[in-house]
Order: structure tokens, then sequence, then C-alpha cells
């Protein structure tokens, strides 16, 4: 065994959302899991939303902030401008759209505008830099699609999240790569990387896909390099991905999980001339059922340039109805969210041009994408080996009453570390977010820290969603 073949986790949390640790699966499976509705989170029901003629909100951020969960969105249009609008909560789950006051939109300042661009992909992020100026400690970036020679993207900062100014008149990332960055272009600082991160889309192969870029100082960024799809092993995925939504996960910041709007061009459900006479169809041409959508779960790794694609199947379906199966639905905001102490939120667009239009929140727990799976029968999963640094190993877990975890710490070649094997492991039954795995002698592990091991998982009628050494 070549010691680049053993993986160094630290104390890091590991999710099942990609094969990085899986050697090998014995009547086990990777499993995606379904995100479960919570309810409207905004209606877009107001005349600065576009509201009743033209609903098309869209593009749309949402992070925690301390206290306050902030959102960003594409409003409706004023002249040739895109109207950005602001929305916050207090738990992502019930948010209030504030009369800030701001800007004056055909004679009215009650409304929650927070600014103009000269195209409609305004995407926020809190900059956790250390030491970034408290004045600049929001920043985002907006789409400037006025000329041909000059496509690119401008940088907004702010102090409080609401007032915002163009950092400067000049572009920071211009079209270097003669593209275009027509959709939600998302920028971010990396703890891990220690850098600012762009992806941003990309047309490639005739389909839409993403670059990535990273900056050490938010202006000046290094050349865009595409994104490879794992399923397609190129840079040109199987379908056309127009959204990327690609963030750092907030208990795991090495695992940036993505979740892209995807787009089967050609796909009708609703013939042309019965959507044009439907009464929900405010704007028959932009919601006509050219297409449909869903979303689709991909993972990347901080410093890599490939989107993980493990599960190909989708993440958020459209759902019952018809007022889902139209053009640009079913598209996944930005930005993951814990709303409980056992629970996460995500967020996708609804009813896309339709007097109904909304974004709606759907829930998982924790760590909760994909899972180490086990049917009634049972099943084992072993992982490849790898070195942790910590005393305790704590897994996030459920099963039924039925099921049950066992778990076994073995060398690198595979034998069972004596104390720490399957038959001296306590069964592991129930639900938990995080739970200490013990042996008949106790949980500790702190004397094999450093030293190449792997993880064997028996179970029967249970999951195991993540892992880590602490």
């Amino acid at each position: 065994m070549q010691d680049n073949d053993i993986v160094d986790i630290g104390s890091r949390r590991e999710l099942f959302v990609d094969r990085l640790l899986v050697d090998r699966l014995d009547g086990a499976r990777l499993e995606l899991q379904e995100p479960r509705p919570g309810g409207v989170a905004v209606q877009y029901d107001t005349a600065v939303e576009g509201y009743p003629d033209h609903p098309s909100s869209f593009y749309t951020t949402v992070f925690k902030d301390g206290g306050v969960y902030r959102m960003y969105y594409r409003g409706g249009s004023d002249a040739e401008r895109s109207l950005t609008c602001y929305a916050e909560s207090d738990d992502g789950v019930a948010w209030r759209k504030p009369d800030l006051g701001l800007f004056d939109v055909d004679g009215s300042r009650s409304h929650n505008v927070i600014g103009f661009v000269e195209a409609p992909q305004f995407c926020a992020f809190r900059d956790t830099r250390p030491g970034a100026p408290e004045s600049e400690r929001y920043k985002a970036n907006a789409l400037q699609n006025t000329t041909a020679e000059n496509v690119g993207l401008f940088a907004y900062v702010s102090g409080d999240g609401v007032r915002w100014r163009k950092l400067r008149e000049e572009l920071i990332v211009p079209n270097v790569m003669r593209n275009h960055f027509d959709s939600q272009n998302v920028m971010f600082w990396s703890e891990v990387e220690e850098r600012y991160v762009l992806y941003a889309r990309h047309m490639v192969g005739g389909k839409r896909a993403t670059a990535r870029a990273t900056s050490e100082n938010f202006v000046d960024w290094s050349e865009p390099t595409l994104m490879t799809y794992s399923d397609t092993g190129t840079t040109t995925p199987s379908e056309h991905m127009y959204t990327n939504q690609t963030s750092p996960y907030f208990r795991a910041p090495h695992i940036y999980v993505a979740m892209p709007g995807r787009i089967l061009f050609g796909r009708r459900t609703l013939p042309p001339e019965e959507w044009r006479h439907s009464k929900d169809a405010v704007d028959p041409e932009a919601g006509e059922p050219e297409d449909c959508s869903d979303g689709v779960l991909m993972t990347t790794r901080a410093g890599t340039t490939t989107y993980d694609f493990t599960f190909r199947e989708s993440f958020l379906r459209p759902g019952i109805g018809a007022a889902n199966w139209t053009t640009r639905n079913n598209y996944p905001a930005l930005g993951v969210v814990q709303t409980g102490p056992a629970e996460m939120s995500l967020y996708v667009q609804r009813h896309y041009a339709q007097i109904t239009s909304h974004l709606e929140r759907m829930t998982l727990r924790l760590d909760g994408f994909a899972s180490v799976n086990a049917p009634y029968d049972g099943g084992e999963m072993t992982t490849r080996p790898f070195t942790f640094a910590g005393g305790e190993l704590e897994i996030n877990y459920s099963t039924s009453a039925a099921g049950s975890v066992r778990v076994e710490l073995q060398d690198a070649e595979g034998r069972a570390i004596p104390g720490r094997g399957l038959e001296e492991c306590r069964e592991l039954i129930g639900d938990e977010i995080e739970r200490v795995v013990s042996w008949k002698d106790g949980g500790d592990v702190g004397a094999l820290a450093g030293s190449p091991v792997r993880l064997r998982f028996a179970m029967r009628d249970s999951d195991v969603f993540s892992f880590r050494f602490r």
C-alpha cells in the first residue's frame, strides 16, 4: 500500500455524498435522501417582484448571519435595470420583506428593494475572512452585459447587508474565456482554502456548465478553470446545469455542496396551446413548457476542480400538478442553513411566471444529503484506509425499531483491531445526530490517532449519514 492511498481526515466530519472514503459495499448502498416540503418561504406577490403582470423573481441566495437569516433575489424590472430584493428571517422558516424605503420604484419607496443592477444576477455572501473591513463585510457580484466587449462581473460591498455600493467601476472578473455569465455566479470566502472562490456559468460542448477561479483579495482573480464532471469524465456535463449553487457545507466546510438546476429541453408535459389558456399563465411566453427542470445534488471538495455526481437521480423533483412542469421551474436557491437542532433547510423556486410564484422551503436532517443505507436483511460498508485526529468516534445515524448499527475499527490491511471489533461494539439502536460509538471497554480510540485505520459498518435497516473523530 502506498502512502498516497491513505486519506488524512483529521477531525473533519465526513459525509457520504461521494465515494472518497468508500472501499467496499456488501449488501449496503449509497442512497440519496429526499428533502421534505417545509411550506412556502416567500410568496412573490408584490409589484417590485413583478406581480401580477410578470412574476419572475429568481436567482435567490440564502445564508445565516448570526441571529438573522438573509435572502437576496431578483425582483421585477425598472426600465432596463433589474431590481434586487431583500428578505430576512429569525429562524429561516418565517420570512419578512422589510419596508426599507431606500429607492423610488414607480413613485413608491414602500418596498424591500435594495438596489438596481445592470443585469439580474446579483449574488451576495457574508465575508468571513479574518481582517475583512467591516464596511465591506458583505460582498456580492453582478453581471454586466451591456456590450459584447465588456461582459463580466462587477463587485459590490456593504457594511450591513442592506445598503450596497459598487466597489469600483472596473470589472473584477472579465470575460477572459470569451464566454458569458448568464446565471447566478457564486462567490464565497473559503476558510479551508483561505481564499475567495468563484463558480461561474459557462457554455461547454453545447451544455451549460461551470468554471472555477480563486482570488486572495476579491479583486484579482485567477483565470477560470473548467470543472469536470465525474459521470462524464469531461468538462461537459451530461445535461444542462443552468445554475451551480455551490457553497461550503456549514458542518463540513471542506465539502462544497452544489445543487444545480438541471434543464431537459424538448420535454413537454403540457401542450403550448393548453398552457397559453391556463388561468395561471400571466406571462405565457415566459412560462411556456418547452422544457422541464429539476434540482440535482453534486459535491466538490475544497481546492479541486471536479464535481462528483454520484447520485444522478433527481434531488428536488417538480412534484404533482402542471404548475411546476413549465420552463425555469424547480431551481434550487443558493445556500443550505440550519433551522432546528436536527434540521437544515434549502429553498427551491416554484411556479415560475405564474400568479402563484413562490419560494418553497425544503428540509433534511443535519448531514442528511445522502447516507450509507442497509436493508432489513443487513449490509456492510468498509472504508478505505485513513488517518484521523481525536479520541472518540461520533456518528450521525438512524435505525428502525428492528434495525441496528455496529462499527469495527480495522488496521490498514483490514484486520480487526483488538477490543474494537464488531463483537465488542455496543449495538446502536435509535436516531441521533451525534452519537459516540463505544465498545465493551469504552469509546476511547485516541491511541489509534495518526495511524492508518479503516471503519467497517455492519448495519440492518438503518442509515449512517456522517462520522467524525473528536
